[in-house]
């Protein structure tokens, strides 16, 4: 748990709100983004439900070398695809995440 949470306090710029051996949260934009740790042996089979974080425009490009530099591996690149217009990343500990300029489709 160690390892995402540094993972992602590097990537927001902040620090958790709570954290444990097996459970952390991040509270952004007044939502709470939560992670556990399933070192308990039960498998874990896909998920439909990817954060999505709002970048600006500008910002997009050093918000992902700085996912990278912190341990992320793309999953997916939208970027030059103007109905996706984003980037979908996976920290360390295999948690999926999208960077969106959205504001882009509004």
């Amino acid at each position: 748990m160690q390892a995402e949470v540094e993972f992602w306090r590097v990537l927001l710029e902040q620090e958790p709100t709570k954290s444990s051996s097996h459970w952390s949260e991040f509270l952004i934009a007044g939502q709470r983004l939560g992670f556990l740790l399933n070192d308990f042996g039960e498998e874990l089979v896909g998920c439909s439900s990817v954060p999505v974080l709002e970048v600006d425009e500008g910002a997009m490009k050093a918000t992902i070398d700085r996912a990278k530099g912190a341990g992320a591996v793309v999953i997916l690149d939208g970027l030059n695809n103007p109905k996706m217009n984003s980037i979908v990343l996976a920290s360390p500990g295999g948690h999926e995440f999208e960077l969106c300029n959205c504001r882009s489709h509004e």
